[in-house]
């Protein structure tokens, strides 16, 4: 692998092989096809012999991923992350110095670590607050259940004593009737 500084300039021409993009990039070409799938910005034409054929964007496309992936320290993810944000995040992560840039990036790793944990604390927390609510639940359903039978049972015996109520007041006008007449 090649040092940005130290690889060769792009000659004056529109197509490349991927054999010279290899070492215009200072990768291999395996390297040139994995990240054409890691990429969705990098898709060579293909010459009728079946050949990859890169443009000149292509190979200024590779190095500056090249550079953010070996000089920067970036990930894949990182540096498709930051290719998809545009020419001018891209430009300013390139201008800065290498410091700066694995302090900068030291540092939003440290954020996401710490949000991370704060993720994984916030997981937790949901998880048993849907823990008490099923059980909170599963008791409501259990006291609604309940109040239903018993509200099921207190009907049948108002029409049981409705019933009762009926027959008792024929009885007493049947009587009335008897010892009046």
């Amino acid at each position: 692998m090649k040092r940005a500084s130290a690889l060769p300039p792009i000659p004056d021409k529109h197509f490349f092989k991927i054999g010279e993009v290899a070492e215009l990039v200072g990768v291999r070409t395996s390297v040139l096809r994995f990240w054409e799938s890691e990429f969705p910005q990098i898709r060579p034409e293909k010459s009728p012999n079946g050949h990859r054929v890169y443009a000149r964007a292509d190979v200024e496309l590779l190095r500056r991923i090249q550079l953010l992936v070996h000089d920067r320290g970036y990930t894949l993810a990182g540096a498709r992350a930051l290719l998809s944000k545009g020419e001018i995040s891209v430009q300013a992560v390139l201008d800065a110095e290498p410091g700066e840039a694995a302090a900068a990036r030291d540092d939003a790793t440290a954020r996401l670590d710490a949000a991370g944990v704060e993720l994984e604390g916030l997981r937790a927390r949901i998880a048993r607050l849907e823990k008490q609510l099923r059980a909170s639940t599963d008791e409501s359903f259990f006291w609604r259940r309940r109040a239903m039978a018993e509200e099921k049972r207190l009907r049948d015996l108002a029409t049981s004593l409705r019933g009762v109520l009926t027959g008792l007041k024929s009885t007493v006008e049947e009587k009335v009737e008897r010892d009046s007449g």
